[in-house]
């Protein structure tokens, strides 16, 4: 009966240990996320998952927008404050 129960310990600790090491050499092989980042960016580039973009593409350029701001005030004070514009001749000749 003790040889039974030694027996039984000596095969309980084989395999803990044998799943231990399993999970341990398991674990260790893991990519680092920087490894994990460049591969998943590689797939993605040379998968075709990304649109095709190009610098020259407008989404907006042919939508019909709203003008929001449509009294646009002059931003030039020398207009409104000129008081020879609107004369013909040069008073200082």
């Amino acid at each position: 009966m003790a040889k039974n129960k030694v027996l039984l310990i000596i095969i309980l600790t084989i395999i803990v240990l044998a799943v231990a090491g399993y999970l341990a050499w398991r674990l260790s092989s893991e990519e680092t996320p920087e490894e994990a980042l460049e591969k998943t960016l590689k797939s993605a580039a040379t998968g075709g998952v990304l649109p095709e973009m190009s610098g020259t593409t407008n989404p907006l350029e042919e939508a019909n927008l709203p003008d929001v701001n449509p009294k646009i005030p002059e931003t030039n004070p020398l207009n409104q404050t000129n008081p020879f514009k609107n004369l013909k001749t040069n008073p200082f000749e």
